[in-house]
């Protein structure tokens, strides 16, 4: 498992690394202390789970996470950063992070996001505003990043890979990358689920 962690902070880093360590088989670890640094790692690597502080010195949270997206496009994005204000946060996880794991967190409850997320599974805090969907426009959203969002859409229409890439401007293998991702956060196998279970969440909206 290849882990990336994204935090100016060397004591931050440091801790994190140890509870991982103690967690994971073997992990390739690496640290970077700015974005530029991040980026150049992902440019020649892929990377499993990718750990970003929303406080960068070097470039803005949400544009740093375009570029995440589109460069590890099936990594599992944690935002790792010290307490923020709930509307702050669901616009950070708008924008494609999947788990949020504060660093007030206490001992057992790093643990247990730790342990989860080195399983796959998404990790938010006990806090119900989190959990809620962030735009009611599609009950999916919770779930998918906006480009996964966008892929399903079009998925959700019968066009092929081929079809979709073109729409997006976007290479096939990104899409199989992006189908991959989708098909695991939702817990489906093929493209046939994927469809019918987003149909399913917008009819609920619908009804």
């Amino acid at each position: 498992m290849k882990i990336l962690i994204i935090d100016p902070s060397f004591f931050m880093r440091s801790g994190l690394i140890q509870l991982l360590t103690n967690y994971a088989t073997q992990p390739a670890i690496y640290e970077a202390d700015s974005f530029a640094v991040a980026e150049n790692y992902l440019k020649a690597d892929e990377f499993n789970i990718i750990f970003v502080e929303m406080e960068l010195p070097d470039e803005e949270i949400r544009p740093a996470l375009q570029r995440l997206k589109r460069l590890a496009p099936s990594a599992h994005l944690v935002l790792f950063t010290k307490a923020k204000a709930i509307g702050d946060v669901r616009q950070v996880m708008a924008a494609g992070v999947r788990s949020y794991l504060p660093k007030d967190a206490t001992a057992e409850q790093a643990k247990m996001a730790i342990r989860g997320l080195l399983n796959g599974d998404r990790y938010l805090p006990d806090d119900p505003n989190l959990n809620e969907p962030r735009n009611k426009s599609s009950g999916a959203e919770s779930f998918l990043s906006p480009r996964q969002l966008e892929i399903m859409q079009l998925l959700a229409q019968g066009l092929s890979n081929k079809e979709i890439a073109n729409i997006l401007g976007i290479t096939e293998g990104t899409i199989r990358v992006h189908l991959s991702a989708i098909f695991k956060a939702i817990k489906v196998s093929n493209r046939t689920e994927a469809t019918l279970w987003y149909l399913l969440r917008q009819k609920k909206l619908v009804d």
